[in-house]
């Protein structure tokens, strides 16, 4: 790796080693690191960002009091004040990301390559705890199949053969799975339903013996059947991260299943519709202060998301960072009824394992009070299946709802290559 550090002019090796020695450290240190790298970066974007220097913020001692002083960043102001937000006059020799824009219009972010290769050395930290070590095999699933000299050199040092998450089909798989069983992988990295794809035809063919070191999930919500239908498969340790487009590597969970927040990368504050920290237990915003890109400082950025503040901030594996209790997903991803009540994803998946006949759906809001669900089934399903859906929905939801069923051949996937349960197209 260091060989590659030099060829491409990046820092990975000394940033993974730092990366190792911080989580090394107990509670109060991550606190003191997580303060101290919360008082630069604001002191920094307020001298150097056009944006933030606007608001004249005065800083107070405590870091975390002018914190709550900035205002909440919308997705939107980001996409069209870029330039606004760099603390640099020239994009030249940075790295530009672009959001997947699953949440809206996309965004774009720059890194300069210290920055960058802090982020990637983040990332192979939670491959590490699932188990990886420089030199293990990796099969990774993705949508940038346009490789970049940096990235095929990536590919290479990290034994990782990458492939397509868009364009999956039952051959393909199949094609992939006797692959695996003549030559195993030893991590399966990919989207979430990317992976679960992989599992829904190696148990519809009963193709047995494809096994893991460890599966990460990444770029997408794990839900409760993918998890099922993965475990089934494969019978290897499933590991879940949480991430952002824009640079925010949130969480990932330890061995024992529980997600901790990378609270030196950053300060997550789940809010409710006031503004307000939420108390554990509740649901909220999730809004987030990056401590490491100083090219583009993105604070209190809303990236429009839900999840539960953690009721226990302990964990058993050692780790002393901070815990996040649930990821409940995209905003987007809620039906709302005419009581003004919203649905989640997890009530949806419930209600749906009801109907086995069922193999895969997907939900669209028209209004709040239309609804179009889309299924796909091996048998024709007629107009009484189709009445048990629609009063199973009224009975969980307690409302009327004029739903349409359209029987497709497969669900479609999202431009991003995610699948997307549940599709929002309210104003």
């Amino acid at each position: 790796m260091s060989l590659g550090d030099l060829a491409l002019g990046t820092s990975f090796v000394k940033k993974i080693r730092s990366w190792r020695e911080v989580f090394k450290k107990d509670s109060t240190e991550l606190k003191e690191i997580q303060k101290e790298k919360l008082r630069k970066m604001l002191s920094h974007a307020s001298e150097n960002s056009p944006f933030y220097k606007s608001f004249s913020i005065p800083l107070d001692q405590d870091p975390f009091k002018t914190l709550k002083n900035f205002p909440i960043l919308p997705k939107q102001t980001l996409k069209e004040r870029v330039d606004e937000f760099l603390t640099t006059d020239q994009t030249k020799g940075l790295t530009s990301i672009t959001s997947s824009g699953s949440t809206g219009a996309p965004s774009k972010v720059y890194f300069n390559s210290e920055e960058l290769s802090s982020n990637r050395a983040l990332q192979i930290i939670w491959w590490e705890w699932a188990g990886y070590k420089f030199g293990n095999s990796v099969l990774q699933t993705g949508v940038n199949m346009k490789r970049s000299a940096e990235k095929k050199l990536k590919d290479y040092l990290l034994n990782t053969r990458y492939i397509d998450a868009v364009s999956h089909d039952e051959n393909q798989i199949k094609e992939e799975l006797e692959l695996l069983l003549e030559h195993p992988r030893q991590h399966f990295v990919g989207y979430a339903s990317s992976i679960f794809l992989f599992a829904k035809v190696a148990n519809k063919y009963n193709i047995k013996g494809v096994k893991f070191d460890s599966i990460i999930s990444i770029g997408e919500k794990l839900l409760p059947n993918f998890r099922k239908e993965i475990d089934t498969a494969f019978q290897s340790p499933i590991y879940d991260t949480y991430g952002a487009s824009e640079g925010f590597l949130i969480a990932s969970q330890c061995r024992k299943g529980t997600y901790h927040i990378m609270s030196p990368h950053l300060v997550l504050e789940i809010l409710d519709e006031q503004g307000n920290e939420v108390k554990p237990g509740e649901m909220g915003r999730v809004v987030l202060t990056g401590l490491d890109n100083f090219t583009l400082p993105l604070i209190r950025y809303e990236i429009g998301d839900l999840a539960v503040k953690a009721s226990d901030q302990t964990c058993s594996c050692g780790l002393q960072l901070p815990v996040l209790g649930e990821i409940v997903g995209r905003i987007t991803e809620f039906i709302k009824t005419p009581r003004g009540k919203y649905i989640t994803v997890q009530t949806v998946v419930r209600l749906m394992k009801k109907f086995e006949e069922i193999d895969q759906y997907k939900v669209i809001q028209h209004s709040e009070s239309e609804l179009e669900i889309e299924l796909v089934s091996g048998i024709k399903l007629d107009s009484r299946y189709e009445e048990k859906i629609s009063s199973e929905y009224e009975r969980v939801l307690e409302e009327k709802l004029n739903i349409k069923f359209t029987q497709v051949p497969k669900i479609s996937k999202a431009k991003t290559g995610k699948f997307q349960l549940i599709e929002s197209r309210l104003n």
